[in-house]
């Protein structure tokens, strides 16, 4: 019973797999016969008109009779050929996986070549030549013909019994009607076996494709999170202290040689260690979270905003003077002091203490200077009676 369950769960999973595939594999089919259509059509001209112009031995008007059925064999042929080949360029630039019409296409195709393959051996057996075309062109239908089990069953099955069927007819010889029998099925059940093998390798490669790219998507994504992680603060996702200074000194760099004012603003929250002591450390992240979307709105967007750790951010302005400056500071400081934080379904109140530095134009920088002078001022907005803005001027000689 155990077994039973494992086997129709296996036979499930393969007729989920092979649903997946089977759209992709009638374009693969479709596209190999239309490669296929430049080199067998030609033979097919040839073969045309071979057995048009072929002069059967004196004595032989079997021969003839062949040699002229043969050559209507090939010229229908090569007619459905240039059909089918045609109807495939137009259908496949359009699809990227088949549908109803590109399924049917593929059984049509299929089919009228093993008829091909049928009628001509039959043609050949009535003149002693065997049935060797039978065998070349169900092996070229496998190959070529990327197709389910069950569709492949049914079309070499059906191979099977009307090429027998017309042999019947065909052969009064007892004995050659056996032996055709045993080549006829061997014929069918070896093209069977390859079109299985074709199928299962083509299934394995494609869903082993489509494994590996999943597998490269996310694998992609995560080096784009760890790359965002790497720049990025994990909590406000604001830039981080080294991707600030990164970005800061190539603001400074850019202001040598295109010169503009640049001022630095270090912003620190007053009394935020009371927000987490009271309404706990998830409010406390809460309230960083939504102090950084307003700060990042106050601003424009070519100014750098950063969290250089705990409740203390950064703001770089660039091609601002002294009084703009100002006049950002004031904007943020009233926005946070104006607008209660909620959090939890409590209003909080938040307030911010700013220290400012500045560079003009015609003056030279380097970060490190601007830090220790904003970071000065934010010292005096603190001791100074909180939520204020003070201003400090960067120790020039020491960035010389």
């Amino acid at each position: 019973m155990h077994d039973m369950n494992d086997l129709r769960a296996r036979l499930a999973t393969l007729k989920s797999e092979y649903r997946k595939v089977q759209g992709e594999a009638t374009i693969e089919t479709l596209r190999r016969f239309r490669v296929a259509t430049f080199v067998v059509l030609p033979i097919h001209v040839v073969l045309t008109g071979w057995f048009f112009f072929y002069q059967a031995p004196p004595g032989r008007p079997e021969l003839q009779a062949w040699a002229h059925s043969l050559y209507m064999l090939q010229a229908w042929q090569a007619l459905v050929l240039l059909f089918f080949g045609l109807f495939a360029q137009r259908y496949l630039p359009r699809h990227e996986t088949a549908n109803q019409t590109g399924v049917v296409l593929q059984v049509l195709l299929c089919a009228s070549y093993l008829f091909f393959g049928m009628v001509a051996a039959m043609l050949d057996v009535r003149v002693g030549h065997g049935i060797a075309t039978f065998l070349i062109i169900c092996q070229g239908v496998a190959i070529l013909s990327l197709m389910r089990p069950l569709l492949a069953i049914g079309m070499f099955g059906m191979a099977y019994l009307v090429f027998l069927s017309l042999l019947r007819v065909t052969v009064g010889d007892a004995a050659l009607m056996a032996s055709l029998h045993i080549q006829t099925l061997s014929t069918a059940l070896i093209s069977l076996l390859l079109s299985l093998l074709m199928w299962h390798q083509y299934t394995r490669a494609v869903l082993l494709r489509r494994q590996l790219s999943l597998s490269n998507a996310a694998l992609l994504r995560k080096q784009q999170e760890l790359e965002i992680l790497a720049q990025r603060d994990a909590l406000t996702g604001l830039y981080n202290r080294r991707q600030f200074t990164v970005l800061a000194e190539l603001e400074l760099a850019r202001a040598e040689r295109i010169p503009g004012g640049i001022a630095l603003l270090m912003v620190d929250l007053d009394f935020f260690k009371q927000i987490n002591d009271r309404h706990g450390h998830p409010a406390g992240d809460e309230v960083l979270r939504q102090v950084s979307a307003l700060l990042s709105a106050g601003v424009r967007s070519t100014d750098l905003v950063g969290r250089m750790g705990g409740e203390e951010f950064i703001v770089l302005l660039p091609h601002t003077d002294l009084e703009n400056a100002l006049a950002v500071a004031e904007k943020l400081r009233k926005t946070l002091r104006e607008r209660p934080l909620l959090v939890q379904e409590v209003q909080l109140p938040v307030t911010a203490s700013f220290g400012l530095t500045w560079l003009a134009e015609n003056q030279k920088g380097l970060l490190p200077s601007l830090y220790a002078a904003a970071d000065q001022a934010l010292y005096s907005a603190k001791h100074g009676g909180r939520d204020r803005i003070e201003v400090a001027m960067p120790n020039l000689a020491q960035s010389a």
